[in-house]
């Protein structure tokens, strides 16, 4: 059993190379890209190293680029990843077992900690509200390393949402549509942005999606 890998990106010109050839394994169909709008050279790039990449004609945001990825899956099995993992893309061969054998609905790969990425009040706001409207605790509800069966892509694409709010979206939908989440430790590892300027804009941006999100699908 193969499964089909879609990949967001956006500006991502300096990893995406080293994300898909971490990818061609027997166990992957086919990786998709789609460039979300870049600036930079992620498309001219990415189309060097796998036949389906999309580019879009302006920034739409993850959840929008993940839903357009969605759409040109063929394999039974789908695992969505970040375009910026490089060699520890490969890790995520770890997310299907649980799915093979029916133990799970979706999988979530937790990463380790090589450093403090912020200060944890999204990730901490995302568990709460997990936990009280689903009774479910996840370590890494925000990871966007994701893995599920195919029967699931019309009800995720049935919504429409917001950008970085996909994986609270994509939390809420599974387990309030009686579905299974496990999560899955890995290496996977991606850039992080610390506590700079950029990923504070980033954070920020990650909260008020995923707040939207809440607000409208919990």
């Amino acid at each position: 059993m193969r499964a089909d890998v879609v990949i967001p990106a956006y500006n991502e010109e300096e990893r995406i190379a080293a994300t898909i050839k971490a990818l061609q394994h027997k166990w992957i169909r086919n990786v998709i890209v789609v460039d979300d709008g870049s600036s930079d050279k992620t498309y001219e790039i990415a189309k060097q190293y796998t036949r389906s990449v999309i580019k879009l004609p302006k920034n739409k945001g993850k959840m929008a680029a993940v839903f357009t990825g969605l759409s040109e899956v063929k394999a039974d099995w789908v695992i969505v990843l970040d375009g910026d993992l490089g060699e520890t893309a490969s890790e995520a061969e770890k997310l299907l077992p649980p799915l093979y054998d029916n133990s799970a609905d979706m999988t979530v790969a937790t990463m380790p900690t090589f450093e403090k990425r912020g200060f944890g009040i999204v990730k901490k706001r995302a568990q709460q509200v997990l936990k009280k409207q689903t009774g479910t605790h996840l370590s890494a509800p925000l990871s966007g390393q994701r893995a599920f069966h195919k029967k699931w892509i019309p009800l995720i694409v049935s919504k429409e949402g917001y950008g970085f709010g996909l994986e609270m979206y994509l939390n809420l939908l599974i387990l309030n549509h009686g579905g299974r989440i496990k999560e899955v430790p890995t290496s996977i590892n991606h850039r992080t942005t610390g506590k700079t300027i950029k990923g504070f804009y980033h954070r920020t941006k990650q909260w008020i999606d995923m707040e939207m999100t809440i607000w409208n699908y919990s």
